[in-house]
C-alpha cells in the first residue's frame, strides 16, 4: 500500500526539527535542571493530600504483600483504578531498597514532569524552531506546573505526560514529510504511549488523546493517514499496556466491571458524591483556573500566546498551531461538558499552552524585537510597582485571613507541642515575597535595556530560587495536613492495632488517616453494595439513611464497635439520628467519642467513636446550635426526618 503522506511545502520541512550544538547545549542545560528541581527536598514541603495518600497508600499495601495484579487500600479491593501509578512507586521503593515512603511516592511524578518538558520542547521545535522550543522548555519547567506536580504523588501528572507524549508523537507522524521507519516508530510511540496512559489512568487516554487526534484529522482532512499498516500495529502497541491486566484482575474480582462502570460513568455525570453540586453555570469557567495559575509567572502572555496563534506566523507550522488549538480547546471543551470537575484534571491539557507560549515569549523578548523606549519604560515602572504592591497585599491577607484565622490553629511543622506563630509564617513569606520583587525588577531592567534572554533567563532563575525556599518553609505550614498527623497519632497510642478488624469508616473514606496511621479499615457500607442495593440508580436520601442505619446497628451490637466519622457527618448523625428515632417511637444506642483531632481547623476534624466507653474519660464535643440547624434543615429538606419541633438534642 502507497504511504499517503501529504506533501508539504518546502517552507514547513526546512530546518524546523533541527538542533545546533548551541541548542543541544540548551537541551542538556534543561534537563539537568529539570531533574535537580524535581528531585528537590522530595521528603519534604507539604503533607500528602487525599489524592496523594490514594496512591501511596494502596503501593504501600500491596508492596508489603507482594501483589502485582489486584489493587488493595485499606484492605479494599480498590478496582475503581488501574495499577499504572501503584506499580510505578513500587519499582521506586524496590530501586531505594526500602518501604513505600513520600520519596518513593513521589519519585514517579518527578519523571512524568521532566518527560513533559522534554515533550513540549520537542513538540515546539518541530513546529516553530529551536529558539522557541528553548523559551516553551524552561517556560514549563519554572511553571508552577512542573514546580508543584512533580512534588505530588497523585497520578494525573503521569497520565499527562504520557497522553502529552502520545499526542505530539501522533501529530509529528502524520505531519511528517519522511517515509520509513523513522515516521512509523513515532506511529507505534504514540500508539503505545496512549496505551501507558490507559495503564495509569484509565479510560482517560481514550478522550483526552483520542478526542484532539479525532478533531485535526476531522478539520485538517487528514484521513488517508489511516490507509498504512503501520495502525493495525498501533492498536496492538496500544493494547499491550493495560488490556493483559484487565483479563488477568477482571478473572480474580467478579464485580470488577461493575467498579468500572461506577468510577469512570459516574463521576463523568456527576453521579459520585464527591462531584455533586457542579452543574451550576459557575462551573462553566471552572478551568480557568488551573490555566491561570498553573502557567505562573508566564500567565500574562497567555492571551496573546493564545490569539495570535489564530493567524499565520513567520517560521511557524500553520498545521502546528491549528494542532495545539484543537488540543486545548476541544479538551477545555470536553473536561468542561463533565460534571466531575477537579483542578487535577486538566493537567493533560496544559502541555500545548506551554508550546504557544514558547513561541509567544521567545518574540517577545527578542532583542530584535523590544517595543519602543516607552512602552519598556512605562512596564519596567508598572513591574516595579505592581509586583512589590500585590506582595504586599498578599502578606496582609495572609495575616488577617489566613492565619489569623486558621494558623492559630495548628502546631508548627517541626514542634507540635508548640502552637504556631505568625512569625513562622510571615518571616519566610516575606523572604520568598523578596526573591519574587528582587527577581521581577531585575528581569524588568534587563528588559528596559534590550536584553531580552537575561530578562527571561531571570524570570527562570526567580521562580526556581523562590521554590528552593518556599518548599521547606511555607508548604509545611500550609498543607500541613495537622489534623490528619494528629488522629493518626491519637489512633497510633490509643488503639491497638489488632482492632483495625473492629474499625470502620463513616461514609467517605479519608486517606490521610490510613496513609499517616497506616490503620487499614473498609467503609462501614461500601459504595457499590449501596448502588446494587438501589438497582444501580443513586439516591442521596436512601444512602443517608443507609448509613445511619448501618452505625445504629453497629453501636447496638454487644461486641466492641470502633468507627471513624469526620466532625461534619458527626455533628449529622448526633443531631438527625435522635429525631428520627423519637418520630419512629424508637430510642438511641448509647456511644462515646474516643478521640478526637486536637488541632487545625474544626471543619477537618476526625472522631473516633464506639459502642463501648474507653479506658480513659470520653471526649466531650461541644457542637454550636447553628450547626445543628443546619443539620436538620438539611435532613429535612431530604426528607429524612419530618420537621423537629425542637433543636434540643443534646451534646456528646
Amino acid at each position: 500500500m502507497s504511504d499517503p503522506t501529504p506533501t508539504l511545502p518546502a517552507s514547513a520541512r526546512v530546518g524546523l526539527a533541527t538542533l545546533t550544538p548551541v541548542g543541544v547545549a540548551w537541551l542538556v542545560g534543561l534537563l539537568g535542571w529539570s531533574l535537580l528541581v524535581g528531585f528537590y527536598d522530595l521528603d519534604g514541603g507539604a503533607g500528602f493530600e487525599p489524592t496523594d495518600c490514594w496512591v501511596a497508600q494502596t503501593a504501600r499495601e500491596m508492596y508489603e504483600a507482594n501483589e502485582w495484579i489486584v489493587p488493595v487500600f485499606s484492605s479494599e479491593v480498590r478496582m475503581q483504578k488501574s495499577p499504572g501509578p501503584y506499580w510505578a512507586v513500587m519499582v521506586a521503593a524496590w530501586l531505594r531498597g526500602g518501604a513505600v515512603d513520600e520519596v518513593s511516592a513521589r519519585i514517579p511524578s518527578v519523571l512524568a514532569g521532566v518527560l513533559i518538558v522534554l515533550t513540549v520542547f520537542w513538540l515546539t521545535l518541530h513546529i516553530a524552531g529551536q529558539r522557541a522550543a528553548i523559551y516553551a522548555g524552561f517556560a514549563c519547567a519554572a511553571s508552577t506546573l512542573f514546580l508543584y506536580w512533580t512534588h505530588r504523588a497523585a497520578s494525573d501528572l503521569g497520565l499527562a505526560a504520557f497522553t502529552t507524549l502520545s499526542l505530539a508523537a501522533l501529530w509529528v507522524a502524520t505531519e511528517s514529510p519522511e517515509r520509513g521507519w523513522k515516521r512509523n516508530g513515532l506511529f507505534l510511540l504514540g500508539y503505545f504511549a496512549a496505551g501507558l496512559g490507559m495503564l495509569y489512568k484509565m479510560p482517560m487516554p481514550l478522550a483526552v488523546v483520542g478526542l484532539p487526534a479525532f478533531v485535526y484529522v476531522l478539520v485538517r482532512n487528514r484521513w488517508r493517514v489511516f490507509l498504512h499498516w503501520i495502525h493495525l500495529l498501533g492498536i496492538v502497541a496500544f493494547l499491550l499496556p493495560w488490556l493483559p491486566w484487565v483479563v488477568a484482575v477482571s478473572l480474580r474480582v467478579d464485580n470488577a466491571l461493575d467498579k468500572w462502570r461506577v468510577e469512570y460513568f459516574d463521576r463523568f455525570t456527576g453521579d459520585l458524591p464527591n462531584v455533586e453540586g457542579q452543574s451550576d453555570w459557575q462551573f462553566l469557567f471552572f478551568y480557568l483556573i488551573p490555566t491561570v495559575v498553573y502557567a505562573i509567572p508566564f500567565m500574562l502572555s497567555l492571551p496573546a500566546a493564545i490569539g495570535r496563534s489564530f493567524r499565520s506566523m513567520p517560521g511557524v507550522r500553520r498545521d502546528g498551531q491549528w494542532f495545539l488549538l484543537i488540543w486545548f480547546i476541544g479538551l477545555f471543551v470536553f473536561f468542561t461538558a463533565s460534571a466531575g470537575k477537579e483542578t487535577r484534571y486538566f493537567l493533560p491539557a496544559l502541555p500545548p499552552l506551554f508550546v504557544l507560549l514558547g513561541m509567544e515569549l521567545s518574540r517577545f523578548f527578542d532583542p530584535q524585537r523590544a517595543p519602543p523606549l516607552n512602552m519598556r519604560r512605562i512596564g519596567a515602572i508598572a513591574t516595579w510597582v505592581l509586583v512589590p504592591t500585590s506582595l504586599a497585599v498578599g502578606a496582609y491577607l495572609l495575616y488577617d485571613k489566613w492565619y489569623d484565622v486558621v494558623g492559630k490553629l495548628q502546631p508548627r511543622p517541626n514542634d507540635p507541642l508548640e502552637m504556631l506563630q505568625a512569625a513562622d509564617v510571615m518571616v519566610p513569606y516575606g523572604i520568598a515575597a523578596g526573591i519574587l520583587a528582587v527577581g521581577c525588577a531585575v528581569a524588568a531592567l534587563f528588559f528596559l535595556q534590550r536584553r531580552g534572554n537575561a530578562s527571561f533567563a531571570t524570570l527562570v532563575g526567580t521562580m526556581f530560587a523562590a521554590w528552593f525556599w518556599a518548599w521547606p518553609t511555607l508548604f509545611p505550614i500550609f498543607v500541613s495536613q495537622c489534623e490528619f498527623k494528629d488522629f493518626s497519632q491519637q489512633l497510633i497510642e490509643r488503639v491497638p492495632r489488632a482492632d483495625q478488624r473492629i474499625m470502620r469508616q463513616i461514609a467517605q473514606q479519608d486517606p490521610r488517616i490510613m496513609w499517616y496511621s497506616d490503620y487499614r479499615f473498609p467503609r462501614i457500607l461500601d459504595q457499590l453494595q449501596l448502588l446494587e442495593e438501589q438497582d444501580g440508580v443513586r439516591d442521596l436520601t436512601y444512602e443517608r439513611r443507609r448509613i445511619g442505619e448501618a452505625i445504629i446497628e453497629a453501636l447496638r451490637g454487644e461486641e466492641r464497635a470502633l468507627m471513624v466519622v469526620s466532625l461534619l457527618d458527626f455533628i449529622e448523625f448526633d443531631t438527625v439520628a435522635p429525631v428520627a428515632a423519637a418520630q419512629q417511637g424508637e430510642s438511641m444506642p448509647e456511644y462515646y467519642v474516643w478521640l478526637r483531632s486536637s488541632v487545625g481547623r474544626p471543619d477537618r476534624h476526625y472522631l473516633l467513636i464506639s459502642n463501648q466507653r474507653p479506658e480513659w474519660e470520653p471526649v466531650t464535643v461541644e457542637i454550636p446550635d447553628k450547626w445543628r440547624r443546619r443539620a436538620l434543615d438539611m435532613a429535612t429538606r431530604l426528607g429524612l426526618i419530618e420537621p423537629p419541633t425542637s433543636t434540643n438534642t443534646g451534646d456528646a
